[in-house]
């Protein structure tokens, strides 16, 4: 129901707490984690809200189950076995199997659940990370190294996911464990159970003192577990270029000198969690001594039952395990903390409001004063021009004139140190950098390629493939761009290609990726010598494919010399002269 009906029906609780539940779900976020790391991941965990409570009511009667076999093994010694009385022993014996039963029935239950809730919600976790890095600025991934990004995504992410959900559901069962128990202790004796309660205090005291240390121990752990992914990944990456260099062994030297170090910090982490995980051993076992001491003289005199007395030692495992549960989860955020902290730089959201204000009008670029930064050279500009739609304009200038640094600018994806630059009357710095503005194809000098087919490596829809039309197309361009007799003697759309296009030459993955950019509708294709490493003869053969084309759209096409910087542009800016405004040709 919606409208105004909606408003005035009754809601369960009132107003007020269906405003106070968000506000306590958030400080409880806030509590385990920060702040902003409850920003991002309780949305996350929203959508197995029911699965999340299926699962602690489980947990809740898994652990209530686990709290009658002692009292039941009480039943079967001091009645049975104690009292001489058979019937009595077959009864409660047989009531001890079918709690068991019970129990471990529950248990294999909550672990099914839990472990299809927590492999959806790691899954989710990932993929809300790598849409927020795609909506990364491409500046920002300057300063930035694939392999420490992808220790974040993988060990980071599953050690908060693992946490949250150990948080939620080991913690409820353990305090329901640690509650149960600690009211049969009473039960069974008050003055031994004060006695056990006494090493709740002593346990936290001692964490208390120990969780700095573990989170620094942490922090230092993650540091180098990043520094030794990023520099395998780039090893691995560059093993081919490595190998012509003849950098091969500064590359192990380089590798086996940072696993050095990620040894010595996890040594260090492991010893010291050997040492935090000792003493709360060390203080239960003293407990458990001091217990069986007095409770021993206690039977021995007559004043308490053998099963009493059993029975209490299996309690105290309710109440002093249940503790170190919590009490461990405690000291295990100071951790987790440390790898919330790496995701939250990853999963600060874009600026959306910016990006839905940007709605250009049409596909006319201009510049009004921008001065472009490139690097450590001195900035460009200022530049003042109107490019309409149509238009093929040519930048030009030597290697580091700032040709790229000015097509970023106009594709959104920098800001200008000073000035305006618009599409269709739009200002580009409403994008927010994130990705291309609708409709704009580009290419590059660096040709990206996946381990995948040539279908896949083309990055279309279903929807694309199943339109009549399409695959011949691409065939037609494939033949245009001299590769159509490569695939066709291979497996054709469906042959696969090797990591980073290893498969193909540089001319080839260049080409590729340059019909990746024709093929999806486009108002403005941006050629950053996109054919740097093909033949003159097929660069002349493309580009005039390309004119006679798509003569409506806007062509912005960078290059040193050869075929793609020759022929009639409209418009062409010489970048060793900026500041002037270039007039049309």
């Amino acid at each position: 129901m919606s409208g105004p009906a909606a408003r005035l029906s009754p809601q369960p609780g009132g107003p007020a707490a269906a405003r106070a539940w968000p506000r306590l779900r958030f400080r409880a976020g806030a509590a385990l984690f920060t702040s902003s790391t409850a920003g991002w991941l309780l949305p996350l965990l929203h959508p197995h809200r029911r699965r999340l409570a299926l699962l602690l009511l489980i947990s809740f009667a898994a652990a209530a189950i686990g709290l009658l076999p002692p009292y039941i093994s009480k039943l079967v010694i001091d009645r049975g076995l104690m009292a001489g009385d058979a019937s009595q022993l077959v009864v409660w014996s047989l009531a001890l199997f079918a709690i068991g039963l019970l129990a471990t029935a529950t248990g294999a239950l909550s672990t099914i659940l839990h472990m299809r809730a927590s492999v959806r919600m790691l899954a989710r976790l990932r993929q809300k990370l790598l849409s927020r890095l795609a909506a990364k600025p491409a500046g920002w991934f300057a300063t930035q190294r694939a392999g420490e990004l992808l220790a974040r995504v993988d060990g980071d992410a599953a050690e908060v996911q693992k946490f949250a959900f150990n948080a939620v559901l080991g913690g409820s069962s353990a305090l329901i464990r640690l509650i149960g128990g600690s009211a049969m202790l009473m039960l069974l004796d008050w003055r031994l159970g004060l006695l056990t309660a006494l090493l709740a205090p002593a346990e936290l005291l001692f964490l208390i003192w120990a969780r700095p240390r573990t989170e620094r121990h942490a922090a230092a752990v993650r540091e180098m577990q990043g520094r030794y992914s990023a520099g395998l990944s780039e090893a691995l990456f560059g093993l081919p270029a490595l190998q012509a260099a003849r950098g091969t062994l500064w590359a192990e030297r380089r590798s086996l000198r940072d696993h050095a170090g990620l040894n010595q910090r996890l040594i260090a982490q492991n010893l010291w969690g050997e040492f935090t995980r000792a003493v709360p051993v060390l203080l239960s076992a003293l407990t458990r001594s001091a217990v069986f001491l007095a409770g021993g003289l206690m039977v021995i005199r007559g004043d308490w039952p053998l099963g009493s007395l059993i029975a209490f030692i299996a309690y105290m495992g309710f109440m002093t395990g249940p503790m170190q549960s919590l009490l461990g989860l405690w000291h295990a955020q100071a951790r987790v903390k440390v790898a919330a902290a790496r995701l939250d730089a990853v999963m600060q959201p874009p600026d959306r409001a910016k990006a839905a204000c940007f709605s250009p009008a049409g596909y006319a670029l201009r510049l009004d004063a921008v001065t472009v930064a490139r690097g450590g050279a001195a900035p460009i500009g200022p530049l003042s021009l109107t490019v309409p739609e149509g238009t093929r304009l040519a930048l030009k200038g030597p290697s580091g004139a700032g040709k790229t640094s000015l097509i970023a600018v106009l594709c959104g994806r920098a800001q200008p140190l000073s000035g305006r630059a618009a599409l269709g009357g739009a200002d580009l710095r409403r994008l927010g950098g994130g990705a291309l503005p609708e409709r704009v194809a580009y290419a590059g000098q660096r040709p990206f390629t996946l381990r995948a087919s040539l279908r896949d490596n083309l990055f279309q829809s279903r929807a694309f493939w199943a339109t009549p039309g399409s695959e011949p197309r691409v065939w037609e361009l494939l033949d245009l761009f001299g590769l159509a007799g490569r695939f066709r003697s291979a497996d054709g759309l469906d042959t696969m290609l090797g990591e980073s296009g290893l498969t193909l030459s540089g001319g080839e993955r260049q080409r590729l990726c340059l019909l990746r950019a024709l093929i999806a509708p486009f108002d403005i294709l941006i050629l950053d010598e996109a054919l740097s490493e093909v033949d003159p003869a097929t660069v002349a053969r493309i580009m005039g494919c390309i004119d006679e084309t798509f003569p409506q759209a806007t062509r912005i096409i960078t290059a040193h010399g050869g075929a793609a910087a020759a022929g009639n542009f409209d418009m062409e800016i010489d970048l060793t002269k900026a500041g002037t405004c270039p007039l049309p040709r």
